[in-house]
């Protein structure tokens, strides 16, 4: 057998590998949605959406390169509307999906190994807390008079803050504790990804999307998907973790099995 059809062979068992992958992701994202998806209303409107269909989107992603995750987070989309529309078809919502999928591809393709994400976690957890609380303060959003905190103008109770500083704090922290290599999988680095994936989609583009989509103000959304955000993006790269090492577990058990059947 020449080597050039060896090289053929492996090439087609890479191709074909891959969309089994991509369609069990989809498939996967697929039944979450319909059985964990939770709406929450924000200004009246049921525009916070909480379900897991992102971490099988990520997924694809970092297992199969950039271009896969984008296919899988697209057509995820667009069959999660056909089989549970949740109100109108907005295309913008089915590019963020495919960025869920292409941003953790491209971190994961190009972002070294033996960098330090502890590092790039805090840095960006730090700033991204402080430029949203700083947005809040400088509109006039979140202000504060006699000893008390208001958000448009009503007062809040303290708890919100304290949290939002536990949080921060807990972003910071459980990466650190947690980012040891087992397998080739670390913490530190999915959590990196995690976030910067949903400050991407999540917190920005659709945030916007839906102001456009029900004619409201970009900060009227927001504060309810940065907190929500902060208790997913934990989640999701738990969530994400246990799955690569499955993953991982089940392609290690593959190769074991080809090599005693090839003995």
């Amino acid at each position: 057998m020449s080597n050039a059809f060896m090289r053929k062979d492996k090439k087609s068992r890479m191709k074909t590998n891959t969309m089994v992958k991509v369609g069990l992701m989809i498939a996967l994202s697929v039944v979450l949605k319909l059985v964990l998806e939770v709406y929450v209303p924000l200004a009246g409107l049921p525009a916070l959406r909480i379900n897991f269909t992102s971490v099988p989107i990520m997924l694809s992603g970092i297992i199969c390169g950039p271009l896969a995750g984008l296919l899988t987070g697209a057509l995820s989309d667009l069959i999660c509307f056909v089989v549970k529309p949740g109100g109108a078809f907005f295309p913008g919502f089915t590019l963020s999906s495919a960025l869920v999928g292409f941003i953790p591809g491209l971190i994961y393709k190009y972002m070294k190994k033996d960098m330090n994400y502890n590092i790039l976690n805090t840095v960006f957890i730090v700033l991204i807390a402080a430029g949203f609380a700083g947005v809040f303060i400088s509109r006039g959003v979140v202000t504060f008079a006699e000893g008390a905190i208001l958000y448009n103008g009503e007062q809040i109770s303290w708890i919100f803050p304290v949290l939002f500083a536990v949080l921060t704090a807990a972003f910071i922290y459980i990466p650190i504790k947690t980012s040891a290599n087992v397998e080739g999988i670390r913490m530190d680095k999915i959590l990196f990804t995690v976030s910067v994936t949903q400050l991407v989609t999540s917190m920005i583009l659709n945030t916007y999307f839906l102001s456009v989509l029900f004619g409201k103000g970009f900060l009227v959304f927001l504060p309810g998907r940065i907190f929500s955000n902060y208790v997913l993006i934990p989640l999701f790269s738990m969530f994400t973790a246990i799955l690569l090492k499955s993953v991982a577990s089940y392609e290690k058990s593959k190769v074991e099995v080809r090599n005693v059947i090839q003995e």
